[in-house]
Order: structure tokens, then C-alpha cells, then sequence
């Protein structure tokens, strides 16, 4: 089995970056994206190593969002209102 990679978030508080150590390909993307389009958001430490970026991001281009799974019944919602809009998916069949 693989071994586990860690990754990190940390701030101080009354801070204006928080450092992030990733291994997460997605949002190490974002990140590289963010520095592209506006290098004064983003400081990149390290980035050397294959799939690891650490960089520190201002505050305000980075968010936490905390969800609550969905119940069964606003899956079943879900997926009610999925199979009345079929046909708006695209690459469908008339079938």
C-alpha cells in the first residue's frame, strides 16, 4: 500500500497568508494558476519536488468551505430532477 501524503494549511492568527504544503494535484494547479495571473498573491517556497508545491497565498484568494453531506432524501431529489433533464446533457441520443 502507498504510503500516505500529508498536506498542510497553516496561519497565524491576524496573519495575511496562509501557507499551504500540497500534495493535492487540483488544487496545487489553482495555485500555479493564481502566481501566473497575479504574482503578488502567491509566493512559491518549494515546488522542486514531482507533485509537491509549498507556497504561501494571501488570504484573500484563499477560502475554506465547510460542507454538510447531502440527506438520502436531497440525493433522491437529486437525482429525480437529473433524469427530467436528460435531455440536457449533452452527447444524449433522442432514445
Amino acid at each position: 500500500m502507498p504510503k500516505a501524503k500529508e498536506n498542510h494549511f497553516w496561519f497565524e492568527v491576524r496573519d495575511d497568508e496562509i501557507q499551504v504544503e500540497s500534495y493535492l494535484k487540483d488544487l496545487n494547479k489553482k495555485i500555479l494558476d493564481l502566481h501566473k495571473e497575479i504574482p503578488d498573491a502567491v509566493y512559491i517556497i518549494d515546488d522542486e519536488q514531482p507533485g509537491f508545491l509549498r507556497a504561501a497565498v494571501k488570504l484573500e484568494y484563499f477560502t475554506f468551505k465547510l460542507i454538510k453531506p447531502h440527506t438520502e432524501e436531497a440525493k433522491e431529489a437529486f437525482s429525480e430532477n437529473g433524469k427530467r433533464n436528460r435531455k440536457n446533457l449533452k452527447n444524449q441520443s433522442n432514445n
